[in-house]
């Protein structure tokens, strides 16, 4: 990843550790460990369940998980940077602590409470909605990927020092990439995301299927199918355009455009293209209703 030259020490609390931030926190553990970065991890929970399921979960990470507690207000206040990871809706009942939104106030905060702008954070934890530099707010939605260091992370374009938006963007540059989005984009591009999760499944499940029907193995069918689509995906990445890659595999007389040709048959693409923007409208039409 995008590591710093130098090393990094680092104390990090991540409030309502739910599963993101446990699929966050893994693939960081994984990513720094043998390097030369200090990273300490405070991580709470409300329940004593949700507390020994963590417990258990980095039991081989004392070091560097060093505190799993109850008490939000002492692991944001010994903490450097502060991760918001418990459920949007419990936003008003969490900080209406005062302790612990005193305890915020001097952290660079990273929010991971989806449908909640920056501007709601500064004011809940500030008093006030016009979030400035001095706020030290950062707006992050991590990918499911980010448990095995995949995860596409959007992060809101959102007031901070050139040092603060640095550390947000190497700390989950440790899970995979970063894409900088303007704030007013980040619902619409989350949805993007989540879709293009469920209906990438979806088409490897199918692939899948009718390999099997046609006397494939089925474990043998999904490992061609995954391993096609991360090939595919890394082409993608600043190697190839969708016009150049699909031109180079659709030969004459070719499987694969005879195999494009009959999904199109089905409506599919713009069947694709229909799912994406519903999950758009329903996302924005969601947040709003928040």
């Amino acid at each position: 990843m995008n590591s710093p030259s130098t090393a990094r020490k680092l104390r990090v609390g991540i409030l309502g550790c739910g599963f993101m931030g446990t699929a966050l926190l893994s693939g960081i553990l994984e990513s720094i460990a043998g390097s030369q970065h200090d990273l300490r991890f405070a991580v709470t929970a409300s329940s004593d369940a949700s507390l020994e399921r963590l417990r258990q979960k980095f039991a081989s990470h004392n070091d560097q998980v060093d505190t799993i507690t109850s008490d939000n207000v002492e692991a944001a206040r010994t903490s450097d940077v502060v991760i918001l990871g418990f459920q949007p809706q419990q936003l008003g009942q969490i900080l209406s602590d005062s302790a612990l939104v005193k305890a915020l106030q001097e952290k660079l905060v990273i929010s991971l409470l989806a449908g909640i702008s920056s501007k709601q954070i500064a004011e809940t934890i500030h008093g006030r909605a016009d979030s400035g530099e001095q706020d030290r707010i950062s707006r992050v939605i991590p990918s499911i990927g980010a448990q095995i260091n995949e995860s596409m992370t959007l992060v809101a374009e959102t007031p901070l020092s050139s040092s603060d938006r640095d550390l947000v963007n190497w700390l989950f540059q440790q899970v995979g990439r970063t894409q900088d989005v303007p704030e007013e984009l980040v619902n619409t591009v989350t949805a993007v995301s989540a879709a293009c999760h469920a209906l990438t499944v979806v088409a490897v499940d199918a692939i899948v299927d009718g390999s099997v029907a046609e006397g494939v193995p089925r474990q043998m069918a999904l490992d061609v199918a995954a391993q096609c689509l991360r090939s595919s995906s890394s082409m993608l990445q600043g190697h190839m355009s969708i016009e150049s890659l699909k031109q180079s595999m659709s030969v004459a007389r070719g499987i694969t455009i005879n195999a494009l040709l009959q999904l199109d048959r089905g409506q599919v693409r713009s069947g694709i293209s229909d799912s994406v923007r519903h999950a758009v409208r329903y996302a924005e039409g969601f947040t709003k209703n928040d």
